[in-house]
C-alpha cells in the first residue's frame, strides 16, 4: 500500500498548480469519504467566509465517467459552495485511483477535524478492501501501529444498537470496549443500562465481570487467538516465506 506521505505530498503539490473553474453539477462526493455527518453550523461558519473572502483553498478533483469529476479533498468546500447556489467552483483536477483517494479522504478528515471511532473503524476496514492490503501494511503506510488498527477494526464486532450508540456519541469507546466480551444480547442491555444509569467505565466493567463466568473468559481468549491467526495468515498471503515470525501469541 503507498505511504500517506506520498499521496499527501502529491496533494500539497497540486495546491500550486493550474487552477479551473467547472460548473457544481458536474462536481460529486468522494465516494470513499468517512464522514457520515456533516455539522450544518460548521458548514454555514465556512460558507459565510467563503461568501466574504472566497474560496481560498480549491477543491482537488478527479476525473470519471461521462465528463464528470469526484472530490478527492475539500468535501466541506463543497458543501459551503452548494448552500450558496453557486453556479461553479475552484478545482484543481489530479489523477488518483480509488486506493489513493480513499487515502486522501482518511486522512484529511482525521487531521483537520475528529471523524467519529465509528467512522474510523469503517474507514480502516474500507481501505483493507480496496488496497488489498494486511493491517501491517495499512498501519505502516497510515503510520500507526498494527495494534491499533486491530483495536479499532474490533469495534465493528459490537452488537448493531451497541454500534449505533457509540456513533452517536451517547457512550464512549472505552465503554464499548468493555462489552466486547459479552453476547449481542447482553452488550445491547448492558450498554442501554449504562446510558440509563451513566454508568462510567469501571463499573461497566464490573457489571461485565459479573456476567463472566470461566466459559465466558474462555470464549473471549478464543476469539483473540482467532483474531491474531487471521492476521497471520494476512501477513503469510503476503510473505509466505517469513509469516510465522511476523505475528505471534
Amino acid at each position: 500500500m503507498k505511504n500517506k506521505d506520498d499521496i499527501i505530498g502529491h496533494i500539497e503539490e497540486d495546491r500550486n498548480s493550474n487552477v479551473e473553474s467547472i460548473q457544481i453539477e458536474r462536481i460529486v462526493p468522494n465516494r470513499y469519504q468517512p464522514r457520515q455527518v456533516f455539522e450544518p453550523n460548521k458548514i454555514k461558519e465556512l460558507a459565510e467566509s467563503i461568501h466574504e473572502h472566497g474560496l481560498l483553498q480549491p477543491i482537488v478533483v478527479r476525473p470519471i465517467e461521462e465528463d464528470m469529476f469526484e472530490i478527492i479533498a475539500g468535501e466541506r468546500r463543497f458543501r459551503a459552495i452548494q448552500s450558496l447556489n453557486l453556479p461553479q467552483a475552484d478545482v484543481i483536477i489530479r489523477d488518483m485511483d480509488d486506493e489513493e483517494t480513499a487515502v486522501v479522504a482518511l486522512i484529511e478528515n482525521i487531521q483537520r477535524e475528529n471523524l467519529s471511532v465509528v467512522e474510523e473503524a469503517e474507514a480502516y476496514k474500507k481501505l483493507l478492501e480496496i488496497g488489498d492490503t494486511t493491517q501491517s501494511e495499512l498501519a505502516k503506510s497510515l503510520g500507526k501501529s498494527q495494534s491499533f488498527i486491530a483495536n479499532k477494526l474490533r469495534l465493528l464486532k459490537l452488537a448493531p444498537k451497541v454500534l449505533l450508540r457509540l456513533r452517536e456519541g451517547k457512550i464512549t469507546e472505552r465503554h464499548a470496549r468493555a462489552v466486547l466480551s459479552l453476547s449481542d444480547s447482553e452488550q445491547e442491555a448492558l450498554i442501554e443500562q449504562v446510558i440509563a444509569q451513566k454508568l462510567n467505565v469501571k463499573q461497566t466493567e464490573d457489571r461485565v465481570r459479573q456476567k463472566t463466568g470461566p466459559e465466558k473468559v474462555k470464549a473471549q481468549n478464543l476469539r483473540f487467538a482467532q483474531d491474531v491467526t487471521q492476521a497471520r495468515d494476512e501477513v503469510g498471503k503476503k510473505y509466505p516465506s517469513d509469516s510465522t515470525n511476523r505475528i505471534t501469541c
